[in-house]
């Protein structure tokens, strides 16, 4: 369940701060979403990857089919790709890394203060 609402969480918010900020402000909702709601490594690793991804997966699809694809596949020739759909999903795979790496540094950011800290196998 929580890696359901934050995964909600973290699309509703970097949705919103994508229209008024740089693309990097999804990094830090991101960020926020996983210092916000406790989890495990890897089910807030894969929050923001899915989070992230999907929505830059999507608005970055509609940018293609918009533009008939001219955009996409003329930045797909520069990288020696054939198609510009390639892009669109290198981007969502891009962007889904980067929102994985932010919510997990959100979580291990909360990590760093709580107080039942475990004592480790060399301690």
């Amino acid at each position: 369940m929580k890696f359901i609402i934050r995964t909600i969480i973290i699309v509703v918010a970097s949705h919103f701060s994508l229209l008024y900020f740089p693309w990097w402000s999804m990094a830090i909702c991101a960020f926020f979403a996983g210092a916000l709601i406790a989890g495990k490594n890897l089910s807030t690793f894969f929050s923001g990857f899915v989070g992230l991804g999907f929505l830059w997966l999507i608005q970055s699809f509609i940018i293609h089919n918009d533009s008939n694809g001219m955009l996409s596949n003329k930045i797909a020739e520069l990288f020696g790709l054939s198609d510009g759909v390639f892009m669109v999903v290198i981007s969502g795979l891009v962007a889904g890394i980067v929102g994985g790496f932010s919510t997990l540094s959100g979580f291990r950011f909360r990590r760093m203060f709580s107080r039942n800290k475990s004592r480790g196998l060399y301690r």
